[in-house]
């Protein structure tokens, strides 16, 4: 005998399988809508920085865009250990921001700074991590809604972490050059003169001066009695940058003429160095 199908008895399966759905929905509540999404497209697109040297202090740069504008601008970086990391001055020291000011406009680009002091021991490339943080004014028309449109008006904090590479090489050139060849005094004269002195690609750390033997009749001194002059900017020649040594020249019992006088410069960097070079002082 064929068997008779209860049609009933499945749509009341159905309706207890929908009514089961609508409770679970009412009591789950309806799918919350991610208000606060980033869509402002912010990017980093350097991946790799300019080289450094091992015991260079050096500003780099890591170029930045977005797809809408951002305000209010932050980064602040992490590098390993050894590596130190400063800020401009001019946001306190504690973060650095956009080169052109504190928004990043969108579609266009724009540039942070950081300086990184790299230790002598730093021999290969390495990685930093740039934390940056901005601010999305959102506007009408739901920019920043994943649902719904409408003026919110909410400006809303977000922030993306870059990955940089920041490349290592061999130093070129010489530690340092020595800018001033000749000095020329008054006879009978006792003064400072100043000897100056441009670093090479790298920091030199604890730099000092003296000369010596001198000629009969020629007497010298350092700044504070000091057995020999350190650079008038503080200890340190960093990379690129010019700085001078003053020492005093007693030529009250010189005859006038030209001396070569023999200079001891001594400085750490790796190691601590000691290089000779010489002065010539034209008494006149």
């Amino acid at each position: 005998m064929a068997r008779v199908r209860r049609p009933g008895r499945r749509r009341g399966t159905v309706l207890v399988a929908l009514l089961g759905a609508v409770l679970a929905g009412s009591l789950l509540g309806p799918p919350a809508a991610v208000a606060d999404a980033d869509k402002t497209g912010v990017r980093a697109i350097t991946t790799q920085t300019a080289p450094v040297v091992p015991g260079q202090s050096a500003w780099l740069s890591v170029v930045w865009t977005a797809d809408r504008t951002v305000t209010d601008w932050s980064t602040t970086v992490t590098a390993p250990a050894g590596v130190a990391v400063s800020y401009p001055t001019t946001r306190g020291g504690s973060d650095t921001s956009l080169y052109g000011s504190a928004t990043l406009v969108g579609t266009t680009r724009d540039f942070t700074a950081v300086k990184l002091a790299v230790p002598y021991t730093q021999t290969t490339p390495f990685q930093i991590t740039l934390l940056s943080s901005y601010t999305d004014t959102c506007g009408d028309n739901g920019r920043c809604k994943e649902q719904g449109g409408g003026n919110d008006d909410k400006a809303r904090r977000h922030s993306t972490t870059a990955t940089v590479t920041v490349p290592v090489q061999p130093a070129v050139g010489p530690a340092f050059t020595q800018d001033t060849a000749s000095l020329s005094v008054a006879a009978g004269s006792n003064g400072f003169q100043q000897i100056a002195f441009t670093g090479g690609q790298a920091d030199l750390a604890d730099v000092s001066v003296r000369l010596g033997p001198l000629p009969a009749g020629l007497a010298v001194a350092y700044p504070g009695d000091a057995t020999a002059s350190r650079l008038a900017g503080g200890s340190a020649l960093v990379g690129g940058s010019t700085d001078h040594v003053a020492v005093r020249f007693d030529a009250t019992g010189l005859a006038p003429g030209s001396y070569v006088l023999p200079l001891t410069v001594s400085y750490t960097a790796a190691a601590p160095q000691t290089v000779s070079g010489t002065v010539t002082l034209v008494v006149q």
